[in-house]
């Protein structure tokens, strides 16, 4: 004969086994992405990131985080007035762009001090060999070799603490910051293994990720290599970028053939235009029927069309400074709150204790 008070235990655990399955399966991703504080936002950082950020947000998946760096632009940007007038632009970028403080959190790195004291304790457990041949590192002493300071060298270990200290599970990343995601995962790795099962290993999200060519005729449109079209470029400013931007080098007259495959501003088109124009561009192009003059006059009205509404939303905003402050602050203490609870488990963890 069946126990009936055995058989509704088993009936009362396996339920509770299947409703805690399904709050894993229902419970939202953290989501957390950073850039930093270095100068204006431009239309590679808008069709690359912030426009799937924006999407991002609309799920109930997912939980955002997205901050400006401004510990990390000490690093190459000592000067503290561009620091402190580049941060709200940035602020104000992301708004105009679509992230909603309501729906995602947006704050100053610098404003949640316990990612500093993270950013000590991971580096207990990172060696110093593997900061000395991160590319990166070598990439930027190369750059400023006068300026080769400690916050470049331990900037992994920095960026480290940005991911693990809310738990994100996603970070949208280029190609360029895979290898700091790698280190990332390596110090959560050798911490668990350390201390014991501590943090998850945050994923590289690249589902929609694409790169933005530059005005010079490089891969990537990137605020230092000063080949950008900024998100706040009138309409003026953008027509005189693109009047001297590089296209096909071997297309020397306006009877030449030219070579989409090989015109960067043709890649631009592909992100800015309408399938049919793309097709029309593409194909006008190789039989020199549409001149580079023609080409980059219709880019220059799709990005202009692109960019009017987020530069009405962002003149709006602009008008109200304290609310950008404000939106700053209450993300700040959102996400100091987030990370404030890890590093109080890391501090327990490791043996440090608050007398």
């Amino acid at each position: 004969m069946v126990n009936v008070q055995n058989a509704t235990m088993y009936s009362k655990k396996l339920m509770e086994k299947i409703s805690k399955s399904k709050e894993e399966k229902m419970k939202e991703k953290i989501v957390l992405s950073g850039i930093r504080a270095t100068g204006k936002m431009h239309l590679g950082n808008y069709l690359g990131a912030m426009k799937n950020f924006v999407e991002l947000q609309k799920s109930n998946a997912y939980k955002c985080l997205y901050f400006i760096a401004d510990y990390h632009t000490l690093t190459t940007t000592p000067d503290p007035e561009a620091l402190k007038s580049n941060l709200p632009q940035i602020a104000l970028d992301y708004l105009a762009a679509g992230i909603d403080p309501k729906k995602s959190i947006l704050y100053a790195q610098s404003n949640v001090p316990e990612i500093a004291e993270l950013c000590l304790l991971l580096g207990m457990v990172m060696p110093i060999g593997e900061l000395q041949r991160c590319p990166t590192f070598k990439e930027k002493a190369k750059k400023q070799p006068d300026n080769i300071n400690h916050g470049l060298f331990t900037y992994p270990v920095l960026m480290a603490a940005d991911i693990l200290g809310p738990r994100a599970d996603l970070v949208p990343v280029g190609e360029d910051q895979l290898v700091h995601l790698e280190i990332t995962r390596s110090i959560a790795q050798r911490f668990n293994s350390r201390y014991g099962e501590t943090f998850i290993l945050p994923e590289a999200l690249k589902e929609k990720a694409i790169r933005v060519p530059g005005l010079d005729g490089t891969a990537k449109m990137g605020k230092s290599d000063n080949n950008t079209i900024d998100l706040s470029d009138s309409a003026e400013t953008i027509r005189k970028k693109l009047g001297v931007a590089v296209t096909d080098p071997q297309r020397q007259r306006r009877s030449d053939p030219g070579r989409p495959s090989k015109c960067k501003l043709f890649t631009l088109h592909k992100f800015v235009s309408n399938e049919n124009l793309v097709t029309e561009i593409r194909e006008g192009c190789k039989i020199a029927k549409i001149g580079c003059v023609d080409c980059k006059r219709k880019l220059c009205e799709g990005i202009i069309a692109l960019l009017e509404p987020l530069q009405h939303k962002r003149s709006c905003i602009a008008k109200e400074p304290d609310y950008i402050f404000e939106i700053l602050k209450k993300g700040g203490e959102k996400a100091r709150k987030i990370i404030q609870a890890t590093v109080t488990e890391v501090r327990e963890i490791m043996g440090l204790r608050m007398f």
